[in-house]
């Protein structure tokens, strides 16, 4: 287990247990389910949830240039993910902890039920045209 903490965006948090890469660049899926055989692995890894870009956003498809095309939408929903889940912006603790509170609070509770049943990620971003 690393002993820093993984920086982490609120919504990228509530996809990795589900994420199959489905539409999805090969650098990102790589980074992504590097992530996730981490966490897996360390349940009790520190994370530190926070509404800047991670290390996931320089390899998504969403980003052009500088910035992600739906930063808005996007930062909107990093802040209900930490408001359904009682956190604040830059709240540190354990990946586990972090998986737990979304699946109390977020996915039982039916908060966020539009999920893409193609690649089973939360609809944050634009369409892809595959």
């Amino acid at each position: 287990m690393r002993t820093d903490r993984i920086p982490l965006r609120p919504h990228h948090g509530l996809c990795l247990r589900h994420f199959s890469g489905h539409g999805y660049s090969e650098a990102f899926t790589r980074r992504m389910t590097g992530l996730v055989s981490e966490l897996q692995e360390s349940p009790e890894q520190p994370v530190i949830l926070h509404s800047r870009a991670d290390f996931l956003c320089a390899a998504c498809p969403h980003r052009r240039g500088a910035g992600c095309v739906s930063e808005e939408k996007v930062a909107a929903y990093d802040a209900a993910v930490l408001s359904f889940c009682g956190l604040a912006d830059g709240s540190s603790l354990t990946w586990k902890t972090f998986s737990q509170l979304v699946e109390e609070r977020i996915i039982q509770a039916g908060q966020f039920p539009e999920v893409c049943s193609g690649c089973q990620w939360y609809a944050l971003c634009e369409p892809l045209t595959l």
